[in-house]
């Protein structure tokens, strides 16, 4: 395994976390908590669960009950969150997330759910950062970190309203242009970048196949190599895969124990295939989020993606709604007025406006199929 220093926290994590919200069956737990403790012991050190997760707290705190015994030797941190934003509301979820877990404390404490900076600044005005403050002066968490959906713009504003230790947000071979920035600016301020849905939502091992371009060597799987194309970036200390069973475990941890540095231009050479074998897709650079309704294109299109990958509109709607926060019944998906505006700033010329459409009209079928 390989190991990397958390920002200026002083911890040392896994290059590969365990995130808690896959699991096959969360209704067994022996099976959840042994796949948690074969992680451990294969190596990894960071487990990231959610109070939203279903029953994932109970599932690690069933496994910490085993790996507590050997801490002290064999150190492990763990990440949860929130999105309260009442200093009462979030005292009240991390005392359940403490009980769940049976631990002292929350290693790494997240402002979960950071949609825009709107919402930030509506959570710090409500008093959500400073009841962090005082947790962490307790001692009931050693570190302030937020988990985002923001593009890269916005996650540098990020740090200038807050010092946080540690950041959570999505990147991956498929959408690096659109949080490089955040990413930088992650380092700049010295913050540990953990990244989640490294492969895509799953995208990536459903369609190994037209991803095969992240691959460096004729023996790695596009799973090995998409996360191998993480590791190698110095900014990312951890990539936090969701597992549901021990294969994927075992090819997670193949990717770790078989990675060599990546030379910048074979690194070029993938980021170029992105755009090459998908010029269909959005590729997240951002430059058509200047809609004059205030639309966030960005984010439909890359929802978009994995309708066209996936030719399953589902997969698209969920997106929408589990990632983004975008509601199906939502006036963002019907305000669009066709001015051309986001078309004329693409630099892939895609043609935003109809895809807006299509969206909106699936959505729409879907409203009306669950409503009758």
């Amino acid at each position: 395994m390989i190991y990397r220093s958390f920002g200026s926290t002083g911890k040392k994590v896994s290059a590969i976390g365990f995130g808690g919200m896959r699991f096959a069956d969360q209704n067994d737990a022996e099976a959840c908590a042994a796949l948690i403790t074969a992680a451990y012991q294969k190596g990894i050190n960071y487990f990231d669960t959610a109070p939203g997760y279903g029953k994932s707290e109970e599932l690690f705190g069933a496994a910490f009950k085993e790996m507590k015994k050997q801490r002290k030797q064999k150190p492990f941190y763990v990440a949860t969150k929130t999105v309260k934003s009442s200093p009462s509301e979030i005292r009240e979820e991390i005392e359940r997330s403490l009980r769940r877990m049976d631990l002292d404390a929350i290693d790494f404490y997240h402002v979960w759910c950071v949609l825009s900076m709107d919402g930030l600044r509506e959570r710090i005005k409500n008093g959500a950062l400073k009841e962090f403050e005082r947790l962490k002066n307790e001692g009931l968490i050693r570190h302030i970190c937020i988990s985002t959906h923001m593009q890269g713009k916005e996650i540098s504003q990020a740090f200038e309203e807050y010092p946080f230790e540690g950041i959570l947000l999505g990147y991956s071979a498929m959408n690096f242009a659109y949080r490089d920035e955040g990413l930088t600016a992650a380092a700049k301020h010295d913050c540990g970048v953990v990244v989640m849905n490294p492969l895509g939502g799953g995208i990536i091992p459903q369609y190994s196949q037209r991803f095969s371009f992240v691959k460096t060597t004729s023996d790695e799987s596009a799973v090995e190599g998409a996360l191998r194309f993480l590791i190698n970036d110095p900014r990312i200390a951890i990539s936090l895969v969701g597992f549901s069973n021990q294969a994927q475990l075992e090819e997670a941890i193949r990717a770790v124990d078989g990675y060599q540095p990546i030379p910048t231009e074979t690194i070029a050479h993938i980021r170029e295939s992105m755009n090459e074998a998908f010029n269909s897709l959005c590729t997240g650079c951002g430059y058509c989020d200047s809609c004059p309704e205030e639309i966030p294109v960005p984010k439909l299109m890359e929802a978009y993606n994995h309708f066209m990958l996936s030719e399953d509109p589902q997969a698209m709607l969920n997106r929408l709604r589990w990632h983004w926060g975008i509601q199906l019944d939502s006036e963002t998906l019907r305000k669009c007025t066709r001015c051309g505006t986001c078309e004329a700033a693409c630099t892939q010329k895609l043609p935003i406006t109809d895809r807006l459409q299509k969206m909106r009209e699936l959505a729409d079928t879907f409203l009306a199929k669950n409503k009758s």
